[in-house]
């Protein structure tokens, strides 16, 4: 009776090590790409080509959206639940509203198709990678609690670390702030399956608060 337990224990072990060493490899490439979203650091991959801010955002954002499309043609499986027909499809109407009057609201510097453009891309990527891709992944692997916790965190991870000044812990009220956007959107995508309400949300809150 010895031995069988012996062997239990190191295929257990075995089993263990490969999933925590996926999730540490999954977490570092998920930061990699957040290091792509547009327009989040000064010295950005458009800076790499430029030094027009307004040709570097778009350079940025193309990428981004190519990252994307790929990343969509590569995860069929997952996107048949993330984009799923839902009632929720109906909110769009909202974003798509709101985009129609930032002509009109526009008082930024940058012109108003360029940063629709940026702010377009930017939502569908974080939104896809953390609570679309992560999110998925992570269910496979951990309770329901362990993925809202995980994808919350990594959401403010990738804030905190790459605008620190804006939500490293320091800050407390900021920090605390995307800490708790992380864990509403987190939970929107477990209770509807969907990412279609996060994204009306996400962009809405981008063409709203465009002056």
């Amino acid at each position: 009776m010895t031995v069988p337990q012996k062997t239990g224990t190191t295929i257990s072990s075995t089993r263990t090590h490969p999933s925590r060493t996926k999730l540490v490899l999954v977490s570092a490439i998920w930061l990699g790409l957040w290091y792509l979203t547009p327009g989040l650091l000064a010295n950005g991959a458009g800076k790499l080509f430029t030094t027009d801010p307004d040709v570097s955002i778009l350079i940025e954002t193309i990428l981004a959206l190519i990252i994307v499309i790929v990343l969509l043609l590569a995860h069929p499986r997952y996107n048949r639940d993330l984009f799923a027909r839902s009632w929720s499809r109906w909110l769009y109407a909202l974003p798509l509203g709101l985009a129609f009057t930032v002509p009109f609201r526009y008082e930024l510097e940058a012109p108003a198709a360029l940063y629709m453009f940026w702010m377009t891309v930017p939502v569908v990527w974080q939104n896809y990678l953390t609570f679309g891709l992560l999110q998925c992944y992570l269910r496979e692997r951990l309770p329901p609690w362990g993925v809202l916790v995980a994808s919350a965190v990594m959401f403010w991870l990738g804030h905190a670390v790459f605008l620190p000044q804006s939500f490293a812990p320091v800050n407390v009220l900021p920090s605390l702030s995307i800490l708790a956007l992380g864990f509403v959107l987190a939970s929107l995508r477990l209770a509807l399956k969907t990412l279609h309400l996060n994204l009306t949300l996400h962009l809405s809150f981008y063409f709203f608060l465009v002056a």
